[in-house]
């Protein structure tokens, strides 16, 4: 799948489930929330694992993962970007700040 598929797949998603009719600012802020709750998975991930604890990866797997993407493609929505280009962009920017 590519990302004009997801971002097409994303909007029809948010159309029919996404209950925030506010301006783009509160939707940006609730995406904010959601990402914060994805940073606490890894975070604990991070943290027992560094306690030697054994963890188990499917909450990075099943879950942190995917809704990056998710939560990628609504900001790429609402703000009329297409993410396949920004992420190229991006990755061409790393390409020369971290080149040799």
């Amino acid at each position: 799948m590519d990302t004009k598929e997801i971002q097409k797949i994303q909007a029809e998603y948010d159309q029919l489930y996404w209950q925030h009719n506010n301006p783009e600012f509160e939707k940006i802020r609730h995406i904010t929330l959601h990402i914060t709750k994805l940073l606490g998975k890894l975070a604990e991930y991070c943290e027992k694992t560094e306690h030697g604890d054994i963890i188990d990866k499917s909450k990075i797997t099943d879950q942190v993962i995917p809704d990056l993407i998710f939560y990628s493609a609504q900001l790429s929505n609402l703000l009329e970007l297409d993410l396949g280009d920004a992420y190229m962009k991006r990755i061409e920017e790393n390409k020369k700040i971290f080149g040799n």
